[in-house]
Order: C-alpha cells, then sequence, then structure tokens
C-alpha cells in the first residue's frame, strides 16, 4: 500500500469497531429511520418518482457516506474505512411499493424484512428504501446505516438537515455534501483533544466505578450495575428475523404526567415500558420475580462534534418491575436513574466515554462469542431516548408526519426500544427478534396502555386524558 492510500485509510476506534466485530448473520448491527410523508392532492403523481431520482444524483457525497471497509493488516482487529467516489446509487437507494392502499400491517410487514438483511460490507454501509403505496396518498422512506459510522443522534442529525422547516420545490439527499464553517471544524478537534485521557486515569476510574458493587454501599443502593439482572425471556437466542412494532404519543400528556409526579419525561417513558413489558411478560407467563434492569444510551457528544461515528455511553436502571402499583414503579425508576445520572456527573468529563465503555466490554465479550444468550444478561433490554426536531418538517413539498426508529436487538438481548421526539409526538420503535419474543407488537398497544394508566392513577382531569 502506497504512503497516499495509507494517508486515505482510516482506523476505527475500538468502541465503533466493537460493532463490527458484534455483527454475525443472526445480529446484524445497523441502525434505521422510518420516515412517513404525506402529500396534499395537488402534488404531481410523479413526485415520489422524482425523490428517487434526487436521491440517485447527488452533486457530491459526505462522510460517512462514502466510507468503504478496507483490507489492512490487523483488519479483523482493527478495521480500517477509505473513501469512495465509486457509488453505486441505483444499489443503494431502492424504489418500491407497497399494494395498494398499504396499511400499517403491510408497511410493518416490509420494514422486518428490511432490516434483518445485513448489509454489503464490499459497499458503503447504508442503503435507502423509498416506499410508495400507503395509503391516503403516502410514502415513506426507510433509512438504514451502520452503527460502526453513526449513533442514533448523528444519524437523526444528519435526516434533519436535510429537510426543510417549510414546504417547497427543492429538496436533496441526507449525503450530499454541505457546507462547513472553519470555524466548526476548529472547534471540533479542540473538543476531540480533550476527550483523551491518558490510560491510567482510565483504569483508576473503572477501578471507582466498580466499587459501588463490590462494597454496596447503603447511600448507592438505588444504583444498578451491569450483571445485576435477572435471565428472562428477553434474554434468549436471537435469529436474523425480526419484528417491528412502532406507537406514537402525545408529548404533552407524557410532560402532565412527568410535572405532576415530579420525574423526568424520560423517566416517564422508561415506566411506560417498564408496564408494557411487565403486562407482555406476565401474559406469556415469564416475568422474572426480580425486578428487569435496562440499559439506557447517553450521549457524550461533545458541542461542535459531528464526526465521531458514536459518542455514546451507557447508564443502568432498574425498570422496577417487581412493582404492582404503577406511580409506585414510576417513582422507583426514577430514583434509580438519579443514582445513575449523578454517578456519571461525578466522573470527570473526559472519562465518562472510556469509562462506560469499559464497563460494557464483558457483554460485548460474551456477544462476540456467541454465547451472550446462555449467560446472566448485562442487563435485560435497551430503551434509547433520541431527540429529534421540534417543528414539523418537509421533504419538498411533502410533509415528514412520523420518524420511528428501528434498532439492534442482538445476542442476548432480544429486543431493543428506541424512541425519538417530534413535533410534540414521542415516536417509539420496538425491534425485536422475531423468534425469541413472541407478539412483539403487542408492546406498542399495552405502552399506550400504560400511559392511559398513569394518567388514572394520578388523577388527571379528562382534558389532560384527551389532549393529542
Amino acid at each position: 500500500m502506497s504512503s497516499a492510500s495509507q494517508q486515505s485509510v482510516k482506523r476505527l476506534k475500538p468502541l465503533d469497531a466493537a460493532f463490527l466485530a458484534l455483527e454475525t448473520r443472526d445480529t446484524p448491527m445497523h441502525v434505521a429511520a422510518l420516515q412517513i410523508f404525506s402529500l396534499h392532492d395537488q402534488v404531481h403523481d410523479e413526485f415520489v418518482k422524482n425523490v428517487v431520482q434526487r436521491y440517485r444524483q447527488p452533486s457530491a457525497v459526505d462522510a460517512p457516506w462514502n466510507l468503504r471497509l478496507v483490507r489492512v493488516p490487523f483488519g479483523r482487529v482493527v478495521p480500517a474505512f477509505k473513501v469512495t467516489t465509486n457509488i453505486d446509487f441505483e444499489y443503494h437507494v431502492r424504489h418500491s411499493s407497497l399494494p395498494r392502499p398499504g396499511g400499517e400491517r403491510e408497511l410493518g410487514e416490509l420494514i422486518s424484512h428490511l432490516h434483518g438483511t445485513p448489509l454489503d460490507r464490499s459497499r458503503p454501509l447504508w442503503t435507502c428504501h423509498i416506499i410508495e403505496g400507503l395509503s391516503g396518498g403516502r410514502f415513506a422512506i426507510y433509512l438504514k446505516i451502520h452503527h460502526a459510522i453513526a449513533d442514533g443522534v448523528q444519524g437523526m442529525r444528519m435526516i434533519a438537515r436535510a429537510l426543510e422547516s417549510t414546504p417547497g420545490h427543492h429538496f436533496r439527499p441526507p449525503w450530499e455534501s454541505v457546507p462547513k464553517s472553519d470555524t466548526g471544524v476548529l472547534h471540533q478537534k479542540k473538543s476531540r483533544a480533550a476527550l483523551t485521557p491518558p490510560p491510567v486515569a482510565v483504569l483508576h476510574e473503572l477501578a471507582r466505578a466498580l466499587r459501588p458493587a463490590l462494597l454496596k454501599r447503603r447511600d448507592e443502593a438505588e444504583l444498578v450495575l451491569p450483571f445485576e439482572s435477572p435471565k428472562s425471556k428477553l434474554n434468549g437466542l436471537v435469529t436474523n428475523a425480526r419484528r417491528v412494532s412502532t406507537q406514537s404519543l402525545p408529548i404533552v400528556r407524557i410532560k402532565r404526567i412527568g410535572d405532576t409526579a415530579g420525574v423526568s419525561i424520560n423517566d416517564v417513558f422508561l415506566s411506560l415500558c417498564s408496564t408494557a413489558l411487565r403486562r407482555h411478560l406476565q401474559s406469556l407467563g415469564s416475568l422474572p420475580k426480580q425486578s428487569l434492569t435496562a440499559a439506557v444510551p447517553v450521549s457524550l457528544r461533545e458541542d461542535g462534534d459531528s464526526k465521531s461515528a458514536n459518542a455514546i455511553g451507557f447508564v443502568w436502571s432498574s425498570l422496577a418491575t417487581d412493582r404492582d402499583d404503577p406511580l409506585s414503579r414510576l417513582q422507583a425508576i426514577a430514583r434509580s436513574m438519579r443514582a445513575s445520572k449523578a454517578y456519571l456527573k461525578s466522573m470527570p468529563s473526559s472519562m465518562r466515554l472510556p469509562v462506560t465503555s469499559m464497563l460494557a466490554v464483558p457483554g460485548t465479550v460474551l456477544g462476540m462469542l456467541g454465547i451472550a444468550h446462555r449467560m446472566k444478561p448485562a442487563m435485560n433490554v435497551v430503551i434509547s431516548n433520541v431527540p429529534g426536531p421540534g417543528k414539523t418538517l418537509y421533504l419538498g413539498s411533502a410533509r415528514l408526519d412520523a420518524i420511528y426508529p428501528v434498532s439492534i436487538p442482538s445476542q442476548g438481548q432480544a429486543l431493543n426500544i428506541t424512541c425519538v421526539s417530534y413535533a410534540g409526538r414521542l415516536n417509539i420503535g420496538f425491534t425485536g427478534s422475531r423468534d425469541a419474543l413472541p407478539s412483539l407488537q403487542k408492546l406498542s398497544v399495552y405502552t399506550a396502555d400504560a400511559l392511559y394508566e398513569l394518567e388514572q392513577s394520578l388523577e388527571l382531569p379528562d382534558d389532560a386524558i384527551t389532549t393529542e
């Protein structure tokens, strides 16, 4: 390999490389967004076809969309990407249609199938499916990208920047280059340099991180750490068949509950997930007596950092599924999350990413060995909350009605729950192993029921309950 070629090759950081190492036929490591658009009656019938053509003809392509895996020495241990200009956009941008009029069930079946298909490692690690035929003149865009080159926060930013706040006639694909200010790049470099702590400091913080598990101090009784979870149906063998289900809830109702109970919106979201999981596992006769636990990803991305593929850490939370009362469950979850957040904040900011990443190493190794489903789980489920656009956005003259995250079940982790906030709604995506977790689509119904149950428990007035 020439020196010029070596300079253009970029080795992956350990966290990014882990998503490649964990990938198997049964556990593809890509994340996706399902966007639902609606068109006005007066819009030309060729609109969707024009979107396909425009998406296949970008003026220039930005990273990470133009990155391709290359062979390098020790590439299995430390993989590398290289920028490529040879991108087959007819392969990456697909055009398909549901039998008209397509409903939510038909769309869900197609997305479940698409999400179980691994990305081709000989090409840039993304594909985009533009799907027409939905009822009411709607169409969908399902965009998936490998987690080794983007996390949820970065993915949401890339999607949002390709949309507009008002309807218009022009649009561009998320992978088309946009001008970048020199100031942002300089700030970015400065921030990233500050995030590189010395190895000795990382080991010191890791030792401190493990101390509560060893000492079980009374003042940290609410703190949940990895491998304190019971074995459950959520932690069985994962196959490559997927099931995807969605739910959309009004944020105003969730916020009203949080304000009344004195907890955060995310605490309420975790409680809704907890109640839905509790009811579902009860119906299957497999609810553990010990409370389920969740790994909750938190963004550790510095301001101005738009190039890091992954900048996420994890905190662990009890889901209080051993409690019958929904309000008691909510308060227990809030206490657990407060303890985890306080613990994360007690670390120097430069240590949070490496320490939380190292805490996840044992679970990652078990996944790589393919034995995670046989061992005590590091957590029962991953539950993420990704901030999204607060206002309605448009792709040309098409309105974005909803955006749903579609995430990663991994070996021994048969379910992932992720939500994205958008235009006053909390859009939830349930992504699971079709064979390990039966009737996953019921979780979306149970989550809506859980919201109503909390409102009733708090005796909120009817106008609060029916507000959409």
